[in-house]
């Protein structure tokens, strides 16, 4: 997994959309899609449920999101001090 594809779900959760995650993040839908996708097969549970419109995380997705802001703001910090 790369930070890349935090980036992604994090802005997947923010936007409740794959659509305009990819659009704002300059990848394809089905790109952005497979990569969340891929997250959730490697964890082995859902993060998002797609029947809901606009996208709504579950419960595991909730707890992802927190970790994934976490580790992201962590990775700025440290580039910024370097």
């Amino acid at each position: 997994m790369h930070l890349r594809d935090l980036e992604l779900f994090c802005e997947v959760a923010s936007l409740r959309s794959f659509s305009r995650a990819a659009k704002a993040l300059g990848v394809s839908q089905p790109a952005a899609s497979e990569t969340i996708k891929a997250i959730e097969k490697q964890l082995g549970l859902e993060l998002i449920n797609r029947e809901q419109r606009p996208l709504e995380l579950t419960a595991a997705g909730e707890v992802y999101l927190e970790g994934c802001r976490e580790l992201l703001d962590s990775y700025r910090r440290l580039s910024d001090r370097v």
